[in-house]
């Protein structure tokens, strides 16, 4: 969840003063300004993850070349080639991180920490039949698009006044359960679809505490949301040549919904010592908003060249079209003000080879812009595009029946704000650059 965009540049704001006193006496009035005046990218991060770590490997290049269960979420078509009945399962193992810059006039240090966090990321099977010389393959697909599940801890060390802790413990998922089905018209051209209905929920806190007295605790945020809607996907894929793919794939404008459940306010009063007073506001539930984000069409095209017989390379164009979203809360239209968001994926697979296996080696690299500016103050978002690269590492093993592979991401973001006004017309800019560093591991058995 993205609530944690704008948290650490809030409390900055809210705490960066003299006296820890002082600091207390802002927490309740400012932090909880992302709550009252959210829109929808403090919701949900509009970066929803797919799986399977041979195209992972490669950069996420593979509308053209994928050939296994993870075709549901990449590309149906690619089920078509799948020549017996397969087992996949795929897991993620999340070590990201972050480090926090404030500008040095503000007498604030931060250091930020990030559970790290394994968890299951996709389960398939897919069941081929052959129709004379055509096959048909069927497929079903869990697949989690979304973990809201790390929890972090951001410290902050604020001269002369003190130390504190704003804690972030979000859990839940967002998932999809994919069925897909695809034609192999002839061994040059594959068809496929896939269908995807989505769903999920989360539980988020927020704590604002003393990192040595546990219980005390100075403000507090909890709230509950469920999230749901489904599309479709269709995929082509076309084999000219021996040593030339191609692939395409659209997905047809589709809603979103995001419905909030619960959402509480805890504020620390009467602050005595290591004691405190504790006030719980409740949002009544005629006042708890529901987000409806109607998500425009996006479409993609790749291509493979195999120069040699053991050297791939791929290269995909996604289009994403996140400026024409429509986004409505409680039925009321409003400005989404998203970014498009132009993806390039590329990769290259060297297969090796012994006596017992085979050992494919991936190198990728991609572009994905957010949908989001890049620079905030003030309630408000401009600046540039943010920008977000990453190189990624795979290898693998192939026997006749089973294949096991990995893939390292490595990606990196800015953001950039400011503590105040002061900070804002002199110039003086605090960042915080966000590393997304995670391993993924598939394993698949053919019949």
């Amino acid at each position: 969840m993205t609530k944690s965009q704008n948290g650490l540049f809030v409390l900055l704001l809210s705490i960066g003063v003299s006296t820890l006193a002082h600091g207390q006496s802002n927490v309740s009035g400012i932090v909880s300004q992302r709550y009252y005046a959210r829109s929808f990218d403090q919701q949900l991060e509009l970066n929803f993850r797919r799986a399977g770590a041979a195209i992972l490997g490669m950069g996420g290049a593979a509308t053209a070349t994928v050939q296994s269960s993870a075709a549901m979420v990449w590309n149906p078509a690619g089920l078509a080639s799948i020549a017996g009945p397969t087992l996949s399962l795929d897991n993620n193992f999340n070590l990201n991180n972050r480090e926090v810059f404030v500008q040095p006039l503000s007498g604030l240090k931060v250091v930020s920490q990030v559970e790290p966090r394994i968890l299951p990321a996709m389960a398939s099977a897919v069941y081929p039949v052959m129709l004379g010389r055509q096959r048909i393959a069927f497929g079903v697909n869990y697949h989690r698009m979304s973990p809201l599940a790390q929890k972090v801890t951001d410290t902050f060390y604020i001269y002369p006044a003190g130390t504190l802790d704003e804690i972030e413990t979000p859990t839940g998922s967002l998932y999809a359960f994919v069925p897909g089905v695809a034609w192999e018209i002839m061994p040059q051209l594959a068809i496929g679809a896939s269908y995807h209905f989505v769903n999920g929920a989360s539980k988020y806190k927020l704590e604002l505490k003393s990192p040595f007295l546990d219980e005390f605790v100075f403000y507090g945020f909890q709230d509950e949301e469920s999230y749901s809607g489904s599309f479709a996907m269709l995929g082509v894929q076309i084999k000219p040549a021996s040593w030339l793919a191609l692939g395409a794939t659209v997905t047809p404008s589709w809603q979103f919904e995001i419905t909030e459940k619960q959402e509480t306010e805890l504020v620390a009063t009467n602050t005595t010592g290591t004691t405190s007073a504790t006030v719980a506001t409740h949002t009544p539930p005629e006042d708890l908003d529901q987000f409806k984000l109607e998500i425009p069409l996006f479409y993609c095209v790749g291509l493979a060249l195999r120069p040699m017989s053991r050297v791939t390379f791929a290269v995909d164009y996604e289009n994403r079209g996140w400026s024409e979203a429509k986004q409505s809360t409680n039925g009321n239209p409003v400005a989404t003000g998203l970014l498009n968001s132009n993806v390039v994926r590329a990769g290259v697979e060297y297969l090796a080879s012994a006596k017992w296996a085979d050992f494919p080696l991936r190198f990728g690299y991609y572009t994905e812009p957010r949908p989001y500016k890049d620079r905030y103050f003030q309630g408000q978002y401009f600046g540039e595009q943010i920008k977000v690269k990453a190189l990624t590492f795979g290898a693998g093993v192939r026997r006749a029946a089973w294949t096991l592979d990995a893939a390292v991401e490595l990606r990196t973001s800015d953001t950039a704000w400011w503590l105040d006004a002061g900070d804002y017309y002199n110039e003086r800019i605090s960042s915080t650059e966000e590393r997304f560093n995670e391993i993924t591991f598939s394993f698949g058995y053919q019949f």
